[in-house]
């Protein structure tokens, strides 16, 4: 199966600096074709986005692989998202 051309568009706006939060990945591509060249069911993919803390390593380093950047940039993304919903104490 050939990789979606989206990203490769993502790989540009992230090493561009113009992705700044998870979320916007989904802008450009469908959250569909992420889960499912994940392996995913749809979801278990919401409850992460829901909840980005339950990533699991492996999972970031996957979306890394599929779009081609650095594994340190999806996890910053995943981590800003985490930050961004996490209460104030």
């Amino acid at each position: 199966m050939a990789k979606d051309k989206r990203y490769t568009t993502i790989k540009n706006l992230i090493s561009g600096g113009y992705i700044k939060s998870f979320e916007e990945i989904f802008d450009t591509l469908p959250k569909s074709v992420l889960y499912k060249d994940l392996g995913m069911n749809s979801a278990r993919f919401a409850k992460l986005l829901r909840h980005p803390d339950l990533f699991i390593l492996k999972d970031v380093f996957r979306i890394a692989t599929l779009i081609g950047v650095d594994e340190k940039a999806i996890l910053d993304l995943v981590f800003l998202s985490h930050m961004s919903r996490k209460k104030p104490r």
